[in-house]
């Protein structure tokens, strides 16, 4: 199919549907929680969260909603752009995009993140990759999709 931008958000805008982006955000979080429970091991501290803590953490996890400037209102501006309701200022662009990479693939002693090619297949990473280069960047993506939904 010949895409237009109009037409891929429209396509975006079908797929990036409130729940795939809920899921997504507790599919993240807990992949970050998992990560901060395995430093806390590292450093000896294994209980190093207190109560009141875990159950704000539990509460952020149920409702995908964390106030503040953080990474899942990172997530959450990266996913709007992939609905098409466009881009504040590139530069704000950038600095949620490298909140992501840096929250998910930056291991500590690396200056810069490592991102897996298997990122860019998830709902987060069609997110980026549209944030970064354009929704023009995942045109062979929504043919794949497309072809998908024809098979069915």
């Amino acid at each position: 199919m010949t895409w237009s931008k109009d037409r891929a958000f429209e396509k975006l805008q079908e797929i990036y549907t409130d729940r795939v982006m809920q899921d997504e955000k507790r599919r993240i979080f807990q992949q970050v929680y998992r990560h901060l429970h395995e430093h806390l091991d590292d450093l000896a501290v294994k209980g190093g969260l207190k109560e009141e803590a875990e159950k704000q953490l539990k509460f952020f996890k149920e409702y995908t909603f964390m106030p503040g400037d953080n990474l899942f209102q990172s997530m959450r501006y990266v996913f709007l752009i992939a609905r098409g309701e466009g881009e504040t200022d590139p530069q704000v662009t950038q600095q949620h995009l490298n909140r992501i990479y840096k929250a998910l693939f930056q291991p500590s002693g690396l200056k810069n993140p490592y991102i897996p090619d298997s990122f860019w297949d998830t709902p987060l990473g069609v997110a980026c990759l549209i944030a970064e280069e354009g929704v023009e960047a995942v045109y062979p993506i929504l043919d794949e999709i497309l072809e998908a939904e024809n098979v069915y």
